[in-house]
């Protein structure tokens, strides 16, 4: 395979929420953990208009949550859930996410019919997402229907009537989060579990929902050692895996059980596809412990992600923790190799993009002293916003501001590609 090796950087900074101050004291590496920085693996890829597969040759971790009916839960973030972990802040975290769910009763049936080589009894990742499909207790009560499901037939795999919403995973306790606080969340490695993801569109939803006339679906086998989705004979989509849902639980104001399909200050189904392995992303603390979830595995996704679908599929990603005392963030941040990256999320798409333009603003002025005149002003000739995703509920935009425009400032930023 032609991967490239990451390199860690050996600085006593680490990394700290986009806009404070880097602390040598507050934020320094441990030694033993520049090794397990160093050993991140991204494949080929330009870093300019472009991300990659991670394809990792076993990252050290402290912690490996497996996905189970006890570890996950569908569609919706719960603040009473039982954590599934207990961490300090800098602790490595491996979970194991599923996906690829679009069969009804009878998964290898429907693994046959779609010409994927694998089954229920020789692929991991499937059984535990039909395992907790079937099982897991975490989960809302459908929507109300005026045709009843049938239960699926004796003896067979069939599952509950579908809630709706995404396999997650969580929550996971970081210690001495409080609300106020920020949690950093390192990705270090995002890897398919599973040959296949799928994209689909149905009636009366995505962007384009008055132009479906049918539900339509398509696999898309997974070339790991060419880094390709094959979409058909002649169209591949370069991979680019990433967790669509990373969020903190959200706060108590927002209600009971908050559904996963909207994003949020919280961050949740943010779908930004910049944030692949080797990316930073930054989430305001609401409740004791942070209470992180992860899960809506993607293989690849377009800006916009018109359809609803990504590349649906079921990743293993690696999560390095940290939380920053007293930090507080009004809303997602995040970070890269070669920029910082804000949020705008709103239903309404021009309230979004008000949204990501104020806070690239307040971003330039906390990092570079700007008055609102030039903060407005580098907005406007060296940022790009680009559409998130138009298909959540909450829309978002998400504006990419270059490093490469601070000419005085040290890149300690703790992933390099080469």
């Amino acid at each position: 395979m032609n991967y490239h090796r990451a390199n860690a950087v050996a600085s006593d900074a680490t990394a700290c929420p986009v806009g404070g101050a880097a602390s040598a004291h507050a934020f320094r590496f441990p030694s033993s953990r520049l090794l397990h920085l160093g050993r991140l693996a991204i494949a080929a890829g330009a870093l300019a208009g472009s991300t990659w597969l991670a394809r990792g040759d076993g990252i050290p971790v402290d912690h490996h949550v497996k996905l189970t009916p006890e570890t996950a839960i569908l569609g919706h973030f719960s603040a009473t859930k039982k954590p599934v972990l207990t961490i300090p802040s800098g602790a490595t975290v491996r979970i194991d996410g599923g996906g690829g769910s679009r069969w009804r009763d009878d998964p290898n049936a429907w693994l046959k019919e779609n010409n994927i080589p694998a089954t229920v009894e020789t692929n991991a990742a499937i059984a535990e997402t039909v395992k907790v499909l079937k099982d897991t207790p975490h989960r809302l009560p459908p929507a109300p229907s005026t045709t009843p499901t049938p239960p699926p037939a004796p003896g067979t795999p069939g599952l509950p009537a579908a809630t709706g919403g995404h396999i997650l995973v969580g929550p996971i306790y970081i210690e001495g989060a409080e609300p106020g606080d920020s949690i950093e969340v390192r990705i270090l490695e995002v890897v398919p579990r599973i040959p296949y993801g799928t994209v689909g569109a149905n009636p009366g939803r995505g962007a384009l929902p008055d132009m479906v006339p049918r539900p339509w679906l398509r696999v898309v086998m997974l070339d790991l050692a060419r880094n390709a989705g094959v979409f058909d004979a002649k169209t591949e989509v370069p991979l680019a895996p990433f967790n669509g849902v990373m969020g903190t639980c959200p706060p108590d104001s927002d209600g009971a059980n908050v559904r996963s399909g909207p994003p949020g200050k919280f961050g949740g189904n943010l779908d930004c596809k910049e944030l692949t392995a080797g990316a930073t992303l930054f989430l305001p603390v609401f409740q004791k412990g942070a209470l992180f979830y992860t899960g809506d595995c993607h293989a690849a996704q377009g800006d916009g992600e018109i359809t609803i679908n990504a590349v649906e599929t079921a990743n293993t990603a690696v999560f390095k923790f940290i939380l920053h005392k007293g930090k507080k963030l009004a809303a997602p941040r995040a970070e890269n190799a070669t920029h910082y990256i804000t949020f705008g999320l709103d239903p309404d798409l021009d309230k979004a993009m008000r949204m990501a333009m104020t806070e690239t603003v307040d971003f330039l002025k906390e990092k570079r002293g700007y008055d609102f005149f030039e903060a407005y002003a580098l907005s406007s000739i060296g940022v790009d916003f680009r559409v998130t995703q138009v298909v959540d509920g909450t829309l978002g935009i998400h504006a990419m501001i270059p490093k490469r425009l601070f000419k005085d400032e040290v890149n300690n930023y703790w992933f390099r590609p080469r």
